[in-house]
């Protein structure tokens, strides 16, 4: 089945391309211009000047992006169609064919496949050949002779003969349809034996004079490798070779090569796979069926601008102007530097050449970065380099050399946008040496109470000694303090320092030291502000009072005072009931006990009268006790009233 679509779209790595010149005389359509980009894509630009078709041979795993994207623009290119095999070309050519794809190329099965055939046998006894119509086809196999295909021929004169199919009998299919078939099924054949490999044929419509075909197909991402010269101050030579590897597929000559720092989204669809629906069946008994779709109808773009559709073809491709190295023009998404001159690479070889050469602003620092810990070590050599470029510098390896050409150390350069300022470390200062220690306390400041609540303010300090010494000469070291979000940092004595945020958000406090002879010391306290707040109906009363003594003014205290006060007022009320509530219970139980034993003796008797007695008494002692009960309850309520007053007041 062959496949029919617009254009306008990207097309993957190809080796080879050919097109039809004006007169359809094949024509060659070499990769004129190249993008490559850090994502891992290359935009490959052929002009086809006034070809109206091309032939792309494309790897199987890239036909969807050729389905996706690709581009034809120029000038007098109105659209154009895109044609290739579907993605089962064989069994699609023999779905239609009178026998299965291993009988186009087996004789002996071909025959079997399809009787009835019009054929013609010649051989030494009948060399003009004799006519007729095949019967069949049968095969034998010995061990000792291996297969021999044997035909059983009826001949126009009436006869049955039978034919081995051997050396000297010549064999002629008379039935131009079953040729004909055979042709396509041996073209299917061919074009399934490339494996991996699609032919599309670009249709290009309208009269083109100076066509251009681009396509992006997946590629090694481009490196950056930098060169940096430092000089003594204040400045930086920078170069900046871009390596590059041509994993096309084929040689590029005289290429014009631009670089892409940039990281485009890229999506992947499956649009050359086979996507079947299922539809619903009429009959509720039936199953559903999944039927083959109707194939699309060619997207002729000449036609429909025919037909009405309008559409503008973009301009054909124009060169970037480049200077000493490569032009550099910052966009939306990226940076790119279009090299001067033309690149010539082989299919497969790799390359590093200079794209970016300039002198920029830098710093020369000896830096020690906190990490939060107590350590100790040697401060980092960094380089800070400004960039005062228009486009941003891609990220790669820096080898720094001093201002004589000696190798100092290697980088990690980071992505630096237009303007920016970026530290980038490169070695380790062994003339410097820089000790960090760290103590943590926490300091109470104030303690207020009202509400029922007491509020104390404190404080957690950190503080940070750095100790810098440079016994060799006098250095200058720069100390990067970190700055924590809600605290605040402040440098008791010795330098203020300044404050900086790195790419990534972060927030520094940079101080310059001093270091020789004598060793350099500078405090960094760190603050941060907390406050606890404290239910005093959760407190006992010892708890108030130790509270108390730390209030803030003479009201806190007074007010902590009177709750402490207050708080052992109701406790001892609750005191004096309970046990006003206990003396009740003790006398109920030997009321009972009384009665009980009042109930075992004999009245009249001695030992009722006295049980009697005791049963009165008692009587009267728990009247007695209910009423103080009553009294202490009413005590401890008013207590604990007169506390919740004041707690609220």
């Amino acid at each position: 089945m062959r496949l029919t679509t617009s254009t306008l779209a990207l097309l993957a790595a190809v080796p080879a391309l050919a097109q039809d010149a004006p007169g359809g005389a094949p024509g060659d359509a070499p990769v004129s211009a190249v993008t490559l980009f850090e994502a891992g894509l290359a935009e490959l630009t052929r002009d086809t000047g006034a070809a109206s078709a091309v032939t792309l041979r494309v790897p199987l795993r890239d036909v969807d992006d050729v389905l996706k994207s690709l581009l034809l623009r120029g000038e007098g290119v109105t659209g154009g169609t895109i044609t290739l095999d579907g993605p089962d070309p064989v069994a699609d050519a023999f779905a239609s064919l009178p026998f299965p794809p291993a009988a186009a190329t087996d004789l002996g099965l071909l025959l079997r496949s399809v009787p009835g055939l019009r054929v013609r046998i010649a051989d030494a006894a009948w060399p003009e050949g004799r006519e007729g119509t095949l019967m069949g086809a049968t095969e034998d196999c010995t061990a000792e002779g291996g297969c021999e295909t044997t035909l059983t021929v009826l001949h126009d004169d009436g006869a049955i003969r039978r034919h081995v199919l051997a050396a000297g009998l010549d064999l002629t299919i008379l039935d131009g349809e079953v040729t004909e078939a055979l042709a396509r099924g041996l073209a299917a054949l061919r074009g399934a034996a490339s494996g991996q490999v699609r032919e599309v044929t670009v249709a290009i419509a309208g009269a083109p004079t100076d066509g251009a075909l681009s396509y992006v197909v997946a590629a090694p991402a481009w490196k950056t490798a930098y060169r940096a010269l430092t000089e003594a101050e204040g400045a930086v030579d920078l170069q900046a070779w871009a390596v590059v590897e041509n994993a096309t597929g084929e040689d590029w000559e005289d290429v014009a090569l631009t670089l892409s720092s940039g990281s485009p989204r890229t999506l992947e669809a499956d649009l050359y796979g086979r996507s079947w629906r299922l539809r619903e069946a009429v009959e509720p008994a039936a199953p559903a069926m999944v039927e083959p779709v109707p194939a699309a109808r060619a997207f002729d773009m000449t036609a429909d601008l025919a037909a009405g559709a309008a559409m503008e073809a973009a301009p054909a491709p124009v060169a970037a102007p480049v200077a000493a190295q490569a032009t550099a023009e910052e966009g939306a998404v990226d940076s790119r530097f279009s090299l001067a001159a033309p690149v010539d690479l082989a299919a497969g070889e790799m390359v590093s050449l200079p794209f970016l050469s300039e002198s920029l602003d830098a710093t020369h620092l000896s830096v020690w970065r906190s990490l939060g810990y107590p350590r100790t070590g040697n401060p980092d050599l960094v380089l800070e380099v400004t960039n005062a470029l228009p486009v941003r510098l891609p990220a790669g390896i820096m080898t720094v050399s001093d201002a004589t050409g000696g190798y100092v150390g290697d980088a990690d350069f980071p992505l630096v946008a237009p303007g920016e300022t970026r530290a980038v470390p490169y070695g380790t200062d062994r003339e410097a040496r820089v000790e960090e220690r760290r103590t943590s306390t926490e300091t109470l400041l104030s303690v207020r109470a009202s509400g029922g609540v007491v509020r104390v303010s404190s404080e957690a300090i950190q503080e940070t000694t750095y100790v810098v010494s440079a016994p060799g000469e006098a250095r200058e070291v720069a100390i990067d303090h970190p700055l924590q979000e809600g605290w605040t940092t402040a440098v008791p004595a010795g330098p203020q320092g300044a404050e900086r945020t790195d790419a990534d958000g972060s927030r520094w406090l940079r101080l310059t030291v001093q270091a020789g002879a004598e060793d350099a010391t500078v405090v960094v306290r760190d603050a941060y502000p907390m406050e606890q707040v404290i239910a005093l109906g959760e407190l006992d009363d010892s708890a108030i009072l130790a509270w108390s003594g730390e209030a803030a003014t003479d009201a806190d205290r007074a007010y902590l005072d009177e709750a402490a006060r207050l708080m052992q007022a109701r406790s001892a009320a609750a005191d004096a009931l309970a046990r006003a509530e206990g003396e009740a219970e003790t006398l109920t139980r030997d009321q009972e006990r009384v009665r009980r034993l009042l109930s075992t003796v004999q009245n009249p008797s001695a030992a009722y009268d006295r049980y009697l007695a005791q049963l009165l008494g008692l009587e009267d002692r728990i009247a007695e006790a209910t009423a103080a009960t009553q009294t202490a309850r009413a005590a401890a309520a008013a207590a604990g009233d007169a506390l919740t007053r004041h707690l609220e007041g």
